[in-house]
């Protein structure tokens, strides 16, 4: 592939991992706007466990992985 193959390749996978983290984002902001602490509850068997406390670590797990992967896809060697 050409020069200009190899750059559109490079802008892609960053495209795709800086995507990755705005989602992971985007997830944790729209949690606390609409979904905030006490308003859905899932009613289990033995329990209600609020919403909030599970979508909002995950988002924060998710934003930081994938932070991680761009992290370490800028500096390192990979293609994708």
């Amino acid at each position: 592939m050409d020069a200009a193959g190899d750059k559109l390749i490079r802008i892609d996978a960053w495209l795709f991992h800086l995507l990755n983290v705005l989602v992971g984002i985007a997830v944790l902001v729209t949690t606390v706007l609409y979904k905030p602490l006490g308003t859905v509850s899932l009613n289990l068997f033995v329990a209600q466990i609020d919403l909030f406390y599970i979508l909002v670590p995950l988002a924060v797990l998710y934003t930081c992985w994938s932070g991680a992967v761009l992290w370490r896809w800028v500096n390192g060697n990979d293609l994708l």
